[in-house]
């Protein structure tokens, strides 16, 4: 095992498919009053993101369609608003959320802090251009799976991202970004992407918090609203 096969390729396509897919299907379910949730045989705290409310086992099966097929979906988190509109049946325009995720091959795995420092090298290094190679693959296997779902979303294309580099960086945690123009139906759509790489309780944990573009200062709100989230986690696992 070395820390690049470790790493799933950055996705751009989930900056949009989250609305698109939640459109597909009526849900139903309470929300969820733990926020403990599973790694391997490891349980591993994730507190919501500010603002943001965990959507419970049923609508985090839908949501898995967002990882990557080598990662795997351990919680999801919407607007409260949004929340309540889902359990009512119907699709709002998710402008915000956000997906913790552990990569599949490393789930059982103890990571040290010494190999972790070698995953952060490599995203740090490859980050960039793992997303530009990854692009047209990205975006076919998303028109794909909308397709086989029934969508009528239209193609769904996805432009070069903007490539925002490390944003923050703490004892086992680094934060990396990203603007990506996603466009469907005529429209286009920039939205921003923060990633976390942690490692908590010896596990490799992804984070991931996307939002709207709306102007400068989003990118700015993001970065600090994903290391506060970031610094959460790693609190809470202690």
């Amino acid at each position: 095992m070395n820390a690049h096969s470790l790493l799933h390729r950055p996705r751009p396509g989930v900056f949009f498919a989250a609305v698109l897919l939640l459109s597909l299907h009526p849900l139903h379910g309470q929300a969820p009053d733990s926020q403990t949730f599973r790694a391997g045989a490891t349980s591993i705290a994730i507190p919501p993101p500010a603002g943001l409310t965990e959507t419970g086992s049923d609508y985090r099966v839908l949501l898995e369609f967002l990882a990557p097929d080598n990662n795997r979906l351990v919680a999801a988190f919407v607007l409260p608003d949004d929340w309540k509109v889902l359990h009512g049946g119907n699709a709002p325009p998710m402008s915000t959320y956000a997906l913790a995720e552990v990569p599949r091959r490393a789930e059982f795995a103890d990571i040290s802090p010494e190999f972790f420092q070698q995953v952060i090298g490599t995203v740090s290094q490859q980050f960039g251009a793992i997303v530009d190679d990854s692009l047209k693959d990205q975006q076919d296997t998303m028109n794909r799976k909308l397709q086989a779902l029934g969508s009528d979303s239209g193609t769904i294309t996805l432009d070069k991202p903007v490539q925002l580099g490390q944003l923050f960086s703490m004892p086992d945690a680094y934060g990396f970004g990203m603007i990506m123009p996603v466009s469907a139906k005529g429209a286009t759509t920039k939205m921003v992407m923060v990633m976390s790489v942690m490692r908590v309780r010896n596990r490799l944990l992804f984070a991931y918090f996307y939002s709207v573009f709306k102007d400068p200062g989003t990118v700015q709100s993001i970065r600090d609203t994903t290391e506060q989230w970031t610094r959460a986690i790693l609190a809470a696992n202690k």
